[in-house]
């Protein structure tokens, strides 16, 4: 008992029995044994039982109940959750990775640029037209696939006049070569909107669903323009493979 008085002096921690226990706990474990110690000389037995069992529930009541100890569990492993499967999102290729067609303000292929200034019909052999449709909103402007047996070019044509069959006589405007497009695209020459705006003028071509390239079919110069595809959705029933 001395020594734990002396320990509890030095502001130390215990143990008791099973327990740890604070200043306040041994204080009152020490008043206890000096209270019972010192009346068991004056009392029987029978009453130092009693006065014992009172005077323990008064202490017990007073300093409150010792709170065990025990030595700190091992820290729990860190929980590891898996991520949430991520959303797929649709990407277009960088427009740099993919071979642009050559705008044609002058810097049209050469063996494409000789059908500028072309009036047909006829049309000279060999070459076939896979696709034409006339421009909406324009009236005069023609857009046509053409193939010469080796590759494909689009011809901005206006029409000239009308025979006497009331057939159209066209002058081709401009070329546009797409022997430099990578194999496997889609052109949707109408429905494109620019931005939420219909745009007539504007054609692309694209691939699983995604624009690739854009151009413009300027009729107010008769030219072509590549031109840039952000903001630019478009939905055709009239789509050709390229």
């Amino acid at each position: 008992m001395e020594d734990r008085v002396r320990q509890l002096a030095a502001g130390g921690v215990v143990r008791w029995g099973t327990n740890s226990i604070g200043m306040s706990s041994l204080t009152c474990c020490c008043l206890l044994e000096l209270i019972i110690g010192k009346w068991s000389v004056d009392m029987n037995k029978q009453l130092k039982k009693i006065m014992s069992v009172v005077i323990t529930i008064l202490l017990l009541a007073a300093c409150g109940p010792f709170e065990a100890t025990s030595a700190p569990d091992d820290m729990p492993e860190s929980m590891v959750t898996e991520n949430p499967t991520a959303i797929p999102v649709v990407i277009s290729e960088p427009t740099k990775d993919i071979p642009t067609a050559v705008p044609s303000d002058g810097l049209a292929p050469e063996s494409f640029s000789q059908y500028i200034g072309l009036k047909y019909p006829p049309s000279p052999a060999g070459l076939s037209q896979d696709f034409s449709m006339i421009i909406q909103n324009s009236d005069v402007y023609s857009l046509s696939l053409v193939n010469d047996g080796t590759s494909k070019m689009l011809w901005l044509s206006k029409i000239t006049g009308y025979d006497t069959n009331g057939s159209a006589s066209w002058e081709v405007k401009d070329v546009l070569g797409l022997s430099n497009l990578e194999p496997g695209l889609t052109l949707i020459p109408d429905g494109c909107l620019l931005n939420g705006v219909p745009e007539s003028e504007i054609f692309a071509a694209g691939r699983n669903g995604v624009i690739v390239m854009a151009w413009r079919a300027d009729t107010s110069l008769g030219k072509f323009e590549t031109i840039a595809i952000d903001g630019i959705r478009c939905s055709s029933d009239k789509a050709v493979e390229l």
